[in-house]
């Protein structure tokens, strides 16, 4: 399934290049949710499973969303706010760990939270979540029938694709000859404008590619092969930080191991910025909306993913933070210019090249967030 997939978003790709933007596709003034939906505020919370068939069910007067950092435009939220009366508690984390042991402290009832594909499969496992009132969330229709077909969640029963992209490998072109691979890394050249992602599981499997090592199913030698690797290339580090567009913006960090958005961040402002999946492989992924089984909130949260999912928000969302965007209207209303950003929309050939990530067991990960500290801490 997961080559299915591959294949399928590298059609996606290459049809992202040709297609001609329209000006009737996804500009259709469709406010399903905004016209039955903002209803006066309650003041209060819902009956999470009272949503099911009950289109005059109100809005909570709060939702609170649990995001990744640097991936929801505060305008979208502002906007969301005054459209329907519902404040937004915005919070954000660093990594699927981190939003998973928030989850499971109870210290807050978050609403929504946007775990990646092989994250939701376990949470769905681990009956973590709430089954989505599609009833509530038309604005589906907007999503390539591509994403339909997602393994992790069939049916789309739990999940709603968010954005989704790539980790590999940003560079500044007045400092990088050529197409860098994941090795350049560890060029002594480049010392101290390197960055590489702060987190355990991304690190180690970009080192296990280079190594040509499964990333998916490495064994203990493999990882402990990896973290000799990754240490090799400590002084090189400029920082271990996933959010470097900032670094390659200023022309401090020449050469990130990082991901397409923060590529196309820096693009946009960097015009000696590119960006490439590695001949190594270089890794794939998909980040969803989905509703925890805590949330008291159900309904506001599936009028908030159906408003996410409007062409001109959806939008939005990648004029912020160029990802790829899973939702035709927002394909439809980019610019040429917009759809070949390499960053955002890689060669077929990169991807059909590229891995995804699957989910693996707790010792396993246990083990690489142990290394990757001792590594970070030497």
């Amino acid at each position: 399934m997961k080559n299915l997939l591959k294949l399928m978003l590298a059609v996606v790709f290459f049809l992202a290049l040709v297609a001609c933007s329209s000006d009737d596709a996804g500009t259709t003034d469709d406010t399903s949710g905004s016209e039955d939906t903002s209803s006066e505020d309650t003041g209060g919370s819902e009956d999470a499973g009272s949503s099911e068939g009950d289109t005059e069910q109100e809005l909570a007067s709060e939702l609170n969303l649990f995001n990744w950092g640097e991936y929801m435009p505060q305008e979208v939220l502002d906007n969301f706010e005054e459209e329907y009366g519902v404040e937004v508690v915005y919070s954000t984390y660093s990594s699927n760990q981190e939003m998973l042991t928030k989850l499971g402290s109870g210290t807050v009832n978050y609403d929504i939270v946007v775990p990646t594909d092989y994250i939701v499969g376990r949470m769905i496992d681990d009956d973590m979540l709430l089954e989505l009132n599609m009833d509530n969330i038309p604005n589906f229709e907007n999503i390539q029938d591509v994403f339909h077909q997602r393994d992790f969640d069939p049916g789309n029963v739990f999940s709603i694709p968010y954005l989704y992209g790539s980790t590999g490998i940003a560079y500044n072109t007045s400092h990088i000859d050529g197409t860098p691979s994941y090795a350049d890394l560890w060029n002594a050249e480049y010392a101290g404008h390197v960055t590489v992602q702060d987190d355990p599981r991304e690190s180690l499997a970009m080192v296990l590619q280079k190594l040509d090592l499964p990333m998916n199913e490495p064994t203990e030698e493999d990882l402990e092969q990896a973290k000799a690797e990754l240490a090799k290339l400590h002084p090189n580090v400029l920082a271990y930080d996933s959010s470097p567009s900032a670094q390659l913006i200023s022309g401090e960090a020449w050469i990130s191991h990082t991901y397409s958005g923060e590529a196309g961040v820096a693009m946009q402002e960097n015009p000696d910025i590119s960006y490439t999946l590695p001949e190594e492989g270089g890794e794939l992924w998909m980040d969803n909306l989905v509703i925890p089984n805590t949330s008291e909130n159900k309904y506001t949260a599936e009028v908030f993913i159906n408003y996410l999912l409007e062409p001109e928000v959806s939008k939005q969302l990648s004029d912020a933070f160029p990802y790829s965007n899973p939702n035709q209207g927002a394909l439809d209303l980019m610019t040429e210019e917009e759809r070949s950003n390499p960053a955002s929309y890689p060669p077929a050939e990169q991807i059909a090249n590229a891995s995804w990530f699957e989910d693996l067991p707790p010792e396993t990960i246990q083990l690489m967030n142990r290394l990757y500290k001792e590594v970070k801490v030497e």
